[in-house]
């Protein structure tokens, strides 16, 4: 009896591992909801976004990276000097970021340039 359950105390130790494994490589490839720039509160702050929005203004910094800014929100997106990509005004992007507080204002932060595109 004993031998029993010793099987399947290992079994089950094994299938949980093999979960958590599971579960750590999908979770980069899950994606927050889509929403508009304009509905990002403090309530977001910390918390991955993927949000949408039209450029009303580009600024490039002296250390090549780069702020967005959206219509209808002070919310806006920066884009460290890694991602190098041209923007112009007026057009719609998608971009999946941290939010965080910049100078007392909202701001989106951008990690990697496969995470915001023009649509």
């Amino acid at each position: 009896m004993k031998d029993k359950f010793e099987i399947l105390f290992y079994l089950s130790a094994v299938l949980s591992i093999i979960g958590l494994l599971i579960l750590t490589y999908i979770s980069p490839l899950i994606n927050p909801p889509l929403q508009q720039i304009e509905e990002i509160s403090h309530a977001d702050i910390e918390k991955k976004v993927y949000v949408e929005g039209t450029i009303e203004k580009v600024t490039k910094q002296k250390d090549k990276s780069a702020t967005l800014k959206f219509y209808n929100t002070p919310t806006k997106i920066y884009l460290p000097k890694n991602i190098q990509m041209n923007f112009e005004i007026g057009e719609k992007i998608r971009a999946l970021g941290t939010v965080q507080i910049y100078r007392g204002e909202l701001e989106i932060t951008i990690s990697d340039a496969k995470n915001i595109k023009i649509i």
